[in-house]
């Protein structure tokens, strides 16, 4: 299955200027939807799950569960996955001396299990054209396929971590893990910021996620 094109390519999109430490907090103020980008081991045992569908007011967009897994202990000897995922729930909590933010996640999708065996994820910021990206990540778990494989999606390597992002997206940030708060079903993620990219005024180009079908583009500017 392939994905629409129509978004920028990494080579077509306005240059990437780094984001002050300290100032990265600025570039989710906005909220928006993100991808989580990871890398992170596939065993056997962890192909063609069946999948069940979700809430649809879940932490995650347009996605699939999976079965509870735990981080195999083995896990180095294991091949190795990148993958990405849509979520809507994302902030900012700290900025002195670097920005800090907070992302919720199901603790069953792989992105989660990605970060708990690795430390680094990366949070990149798609543009409003690539909602159909986002629709056809969502609908599918990493566990089963790579993503950027099924999909056709063109991507770039993050500069300080091992991870991909998918081209086309407005900002990046790239993140170390400093703590994981599980409550129900959800992991809450906090990390600080190592890098940080981004297009001039990238809130403008971001996409915004309320529930099935309403997506929305950030409104006028009232004031500099």
């Amino acid at each position: 299955m392939e994905t629409s094109s129509n978004h920028l390519s990494y080579s077509q999109i306005q240059s990437y200027d780094e984001i002050k430490a300290n100032e990265v907090y600025c570039l989710q103020n906005p909220g928006g939807v993100i991808f989580l980008c990871t890398r992170g081991s596939v065993s056997n045992s962890e192909t063609s799950v069946p999948h069940s569908p979700i809430p649809r007011d879940s932490v995650s967009i347009g996605s699939t569960s999976v079965p509870q897994t735990s981080v195999p202990q083995n896990y180095h000897n294991l091949p190795q996955r990148y993958d990405f995922a849509p979520l809507a729930w994302c902030i900012p909590y700290e900025y002195e001396p670097v920005s800090k933010l907070i992302i919720v996640c199901d603790t069953s999708h792989k992105t989660f299990h990605d970060v708990k065996e690795n430390s680094v994820f990366a949070i990149a910021f798609p543009s409003f054209e690539m909602r159909s990206l986002i629709q056809h990540a969502g609908s599918v778990s990493g566990f089963d396929v790579d993503k950027f494989d099924h999909f056709h999606v063109p991507h770039f390597c993050a500069k300080t971590i091992d991870v991909r992002i998918p081209e086309g997206v407005v900002g990046w940030m790239e993140c170390s893990l400093e703590r994981i708060i599980i409550e129900g079903t959800s992991g809450i993620l906090l990390g600080a910021v190592i890098k940080a990219f981004a297009i001039a005024e990238s809130w403008k180009h971001r996409i915004h996620y309320l529930n099935d079908p309403i997506w929305y583009k950030p409104g006028d500017l009232i004031s500099e």
